[in-house]
């Protein structure tokens, strides 16, 4: 019997699998690697920054973008090689980047990422899933000139959209993190995001998928998808290396993927990739153990506890399609991480990750029908799939069912797909 078809076994994917399979549906999720969570879910930065869902298109982003335009060490790189490729992509982006529009988008994300760390915590009373998972929010510190100015216009936004934000000031900083106790003079003020959260996102994507498994999910793997098959303006089949599956209906989950997927079929979405960087170290072995994620507005970085383990993560760089792992950004990275804990000691081996962002114009990702009756969406988060990942999931369900019914003061992403 035809059953559901989801493309992509990432986080998006494997979680938007669970929700369908606890409303009765059969599903099956192809991927072209050999299990979940493998590719953008892998090694980013951990945090569930549901208090601060912001888009990358911020008002201050172009002109960094020109200032850093090709250097190696900037935090956020344009390569120009990659500027014929961003094309329209690119020009709708910049024109993005407005002081009301940015504000409106945050908001957007944010009340959508407080709804889904909402529906995480229901999931969690409901099925035991272990991920690393940790509570009490996370500190981002300021430094340098503006940084006082900096930090409390971030905070009023960030008020303004509900979340809880408490101003530290060096002292308090380092009382709360003792980890940060080297570099204290050099620390303005902090925010305490107390109600945000952290954890592995691939361990996430593996249990939530080990989950729908349990509830009759079937996984697919190593099954790369070359196709859609449409007959007479449905969805009939997907197309495989080596054969094709029967679909009664396909959600496409496919992250940065996913606009070659759909074009064929006349879907048009703006997703570029966006590469960012991580490494992952062992905690006993570099002699540093901040008890909460800290993210440095300074140097651009997250450091993340997970376990036994610390992630740091940072960097943006609009290269296209390349995937290869720079030394030159692995090297960024780490000395972004010796500024801020000078106490560390850097292993020879720090275990660098590079991964792309399926990132939308404005921020906004793709959750929705297509003009082909049978063909869905889900894709497109940027920074903050897992994040989004519980809510998306509830969405798309939703409307594979026919029981979404927005309300004053729903979700909207405004979003019309041609």
């Amino acid at each position: 019997m035809p059953a559901t078809i989801i493309i992509g076994a990432g986080v998006i994917g494997a979680t938007t699998a669970y929700f369908l399979a606890r409303e009765g549906l059969s599903v099956t999720v192809l991927d072209s690697q050999p299990e979940p969570g493998m590719q953008t879910s892998f090694a980013n930065g951990g945090l569930l920054a549901a208090n601060s869902a912001l888009p990358w298109s911020s008002p201050g982003t172009p002109l960094q973008m020109l200032k850093w335009l090709g250097r190696e060490d900037a935090p956020l790189l344009l390569r120009p090689s990659a500027i014929p490729s961003l094309g329209s992509w690119g020009l709708r982006f910049l024109a993005n980047c407005r002081d009301s529009k940015y504000r409106d988008t945050a908001n957007t994300l944010t009340r959508f990422g407080q709804h889904s760390l909402g529906l995480m915590n229901t999931l969690l009373t409901r099925d035991s899933l272990n991920f690393d998972l940790g509570r009490g929010g996370f500190l981002e510190i300021f430094k340098g000139p503006g940084a006082r100015a900096s930090a409390e216009s971030f905070a009023a936004l960030l008020e303004r959209m509900g979340a809880r934000v408490r101003r530290l000031d060096r002292l308090a900083c380092v009382t709360l993190e003792p980890s940060l106790l080297p570099i204290e003079s050099s620390i303005e003020v902090g925010l305490w995001l107390e109600n945000d959260c952290w954890g592995d996102a691939h361990l996430f994507t593996r249990e939530i998928a080990r989950v729908a498994a349990d509830q009759g999910v079937r996984f697919e793997y190593g099954s790369e998808v070359t196709g859609l098959e449409v007959r007479n303006g449905k969805i009939t089949g997907v197309k495989l290396a080596h054969g094709r599956i029967e679909a009664e209906r396909v959600i496409v989950c496919g992250g940065a993927a996913s606009p070659a997927l759909l074009a064929p079929c006349g879907v048009k979405i703006s997703v570029a990739p966006v590469k960012g960087y991580s490494l992952t170290l062992n905690r006993d072995e570099v002699g540093v153990a901040p008890t909460r994620p800290i993210v440095d507005d300074h140097e651009h970085i997250c450091v993340t506890p997970l376990g036994d383990r610390l992630r740091v993560a940072g960097t943006v760089e609009f290269a296209g399609n390349d995937r290869t792992l720079r030394a030159s950004r692995v090297a960024n990275l780490k000395q972004a991480l010796r500024n801020l804990y000078p106490q560390i000691s850097l292993p020879a081996e720090v275990n660098a990750w590079c991964g792309m962002r399926p990132m939308t114009v404005d921020g906004l990702p793709y959750i929705d029908a297509t003009p082909i009756e049978n063909l869905f969406v889900n894709t497109g988060h940027g920074a903050l799939g897992w994040t989004l990942a519980c809510a998306s999931a509830e969405r798309v369900t939703q409307l594979v069912t026919g029981t979404y019914a927005p309300h004053v003061g729903a979700f909207k992403l405004n979003r019309r797909l041609i």
